[in-house]
């Protein structure tokens, strides 16, 4: 089915429907199977935006991958704290670690780690 340009009804139509799952609070879900949402992507497939109107899950893929992320960044916590127990600034932090000065930095605003820059030394 090749996209083509909506008429403005259809455009209402669809953006009426986008505004009710707004309303419900149905953003972030992704995988929403609810009346609001299945009806949404409906229009989406009449208009050509999607290809199918059945919402599927994620596979297990995405859950494994989300799992192996988390506990890698509760090692690299474990290790920063115990590297900056030892005086070190995020550079040589990230430079032990082999992660980004940014990626040092945001882990430790998140979990409230005190890291020394070189002037309190």
């Amino acid at each position: 089915m090749s996209k083509v340009k909506p008429t403005k009804e259809q455009a209402q139509e669809l953006n009426r429907r986008l505004d009710a799952v707004v309303k419900a609070g149905h953003v972030s879900n992704l995988y929403c199977d609810c009346e609001l949402c299945q009806a949404l992507a409906e229009q989406a497939e009449l208009m050509g935006y999607r290809t199918d109107s059945t919402i599927k899950r994620p596979s297990e893929k995405w859950d494994r991958r989300k799992r192996e992320y988390e506990r890698r960044r509760q090692i690299d916590l474990v290790k920063m704290a115990n590297l900056a127990g030892q005086g070190l600034t995020s550079a040589e932090i990230g430079e032990k670690m082999y992660r980004s000065k940014g990626y040092i930095s945001k882990l430790a605003k998140e979990f409230d780690i005190k890291i020394f820059t070189k002037k309190e030394r």
